[in-house]
């Protein structure tokens, strides 16, 4: 499994997440949150870890209470705040960023590269993740609070085969 993580000031480097390991709270933990929250985030927002919110989505070992306890300990370490579990919006790929632009973004980009061992598929694909623009970025974010906004309106309910989220969309 493959992890990416997109903020405003540009995108994290993909993590891997161990093959063949049942995505626990604590291998969430030990595999995702901590090299995302404790390493890379401190890099790109030194001295203002309060600024940083994660939002992430609400599968079991994302929502356990390991989970919830390490995000109140990293909030009083750090000043991050992960989003709580009630805050969480819905579960729906429309509002993910990841679902709705990067995992799809990326798997056009390695489409093109044709890389012929799994190395060279890692490493091209960190090439395509890291160099996505800050103006592609940008507009991933702006479309997120449209898309928020029209899953609500649609009542929690996906948008992309609604007139409901073509009217958004054509609007911009």
């Amino acid at each position: 499994m493959v992890v990416g993580v997109l903020t405003g000031r540009g995108p994290l480097p993909l993590l891997k997440v161990p093959s063949n390991v049942k995505i626990s709270a604590q291998v969430y933990i030990d595999s995702v949150l901590k090299p995302i929250l404790e390493v890379h985030l401190p890099k790109l927002y030194p001295g203002e870890m309060e600024k940083v919110y994660i939002h992430h989505e609400k599968s079991t070992s994302h929502t356990a209470k390991k989970v919830v306890n390490y995000a109140t300990a990293i909030h009083h370490q750090l000043g991050i705040t992960i989003i709580s579990n009630k805050d969480i919006p819905v579960k729906s790929r429309d509002i993910s960023q990841l679902d709705f632009f990067g995992f799809g973004y990326l798997k056009q980009q390695l489409y093109f590269r044709h890389a012929r061992t799994l190395d060279g598929l890692w490493k091209v694909a960190q090439e395509e993740w890291i160099g996505i623009s800050f103006e592609t970025i940008f507009k991933v974010f702006s479309n997120w609070k449209t898309r928020c906004r029209a899953v609500n309106k649609n009542q929690g309910y996906q948008i992309e085969n609604t007139n409901h989220s073509k009217k958004i969309f054509l609007q911009k």
